[in-house]
């Protein structure tokens, strides 16, 4: 097997999807998505309840309480309901791109800075 094998493979655009396969992708995601946050959530409750009490002396918490503490940590730690949109998107792209053509992708981008003093 060669290397493009792998590494070319693209997806149809949505447009060229069959109403079928439009269908069970959409299904897929009702059923999926929900199933992965009540387990992600019992999975949180079952944790916290069989260590913090005995670690810290906290109270045990229900399943809504660990969904709760799921959605807190997900806004406080990856900075809001927003995912991975935002300008690290596009910093990620201009450093792939530098590193593509052979730059630093610390160099400064506007016109070259004073060196120090001119003597």
């Amino acid at each position: 097997m060669t290397h493009g094998e792998f590494g070319n493979h693209h997806h149809k655009p949505w447009s060229e999807w069959s109403t079928g396969a439009k269908t069970l992708a959409i299904a897929g995601g009702i059923v999926l998505v929900p199933g992965l946050f009540a387990l992600v959530s019992a999975i949180t409750m079952w944790l916290w309840n069989a260590l913090m009490p005995a670690i810290f002396r906290l109270p045990q918490i229900g399943f809504w309480q660990a969904a709760g503490l799921i959605v807190l940590s997900h806004i406080l730690f990856k900075g809001g309901m927003g995912g991975h949109r935002g300008r690290g998107h596009w910093r990620k792209a201009r450093i792939r791109e530098a590193m593509r053509e052979g730059e630093s992708p610390a160099a400064p981008q506007g016109p070259a800075a004073p060196q120090g003093p001119a003597a």
